[in-house]
């Protein structure tokens, strides 16, 4: 099963519920398993149902990220060293994860995360809420991950993806 994380910076933010709101959308993709993490080390998670980020380097076994985080002038500074320890890693570490940028327009970040040289799905058009948005993105970082994998599985010849298309 592909499995997905959602990561917000803050617990008593918007970004939690921007969090929540994505990891929604993603559930309600089939097949597919979430996690959400609070990384922020100081924050305190508002309940138990998150668990921080252990580390930077687990974002590596997801085959999607979405990073929630309400639209501000600067970045998080925990969100920065997040993504800076990522920009350390191989070039091919991220090719092919799914990531979402989940809070407005955050085009810092956005573009940072493109950089990182994997898959960007952007937040669908229309909707005003930004919790909609959220919801709406995860679901579609979800799918994606999912046509992903199965053309991986395809281009590496396993044995459950053998079928025809139409």
């Amino acid at each position: 099963m592909p499995k997905l994380v959602v990561l917000y910076f803050g617990a008593e933010s918007p970004a939690a519920a921007l969090a929540d709101a994505a990891a929604v959308g993603a559930r309600g993709i089939r097949f597919t398993e979430v996690d959400v993490r609070v990384g922020d080390e100081h924050s305190q998670p508002t309940t138990q149902r998150h668990r921080r980020l252990e580390s930077a380097g687990a974002l590596q076994a997801y085959a999607g990220i979405v990073i929630a985080c309400e639209a501000a002038a600067e970045m998080p500074t925990a969100l920065d060293a997040v993504i800076r320890e990522l920009e350390g890693t191989p070039p091919d570490t991220f090719l092919n994860t799914v990531f979402g940028v989940a809070g407005g327009e955050n085009t810092v970040l956005a573009g940072r995360v493109a950089a990182l040289g994997g898959i960007i799905v952007g937040e669908p058009r229309g909707a005003t809420d930004p919790e909609v948005r959220a919801r709406q993105l995860g679901a579609r970082v979800a799918k994606v991950m999912g046509w992903v994998g199965h053309a991986l599985g395809h281009e590496q010849g396993t044995a459950d993806h053998h079928h025809d298309h139409p």
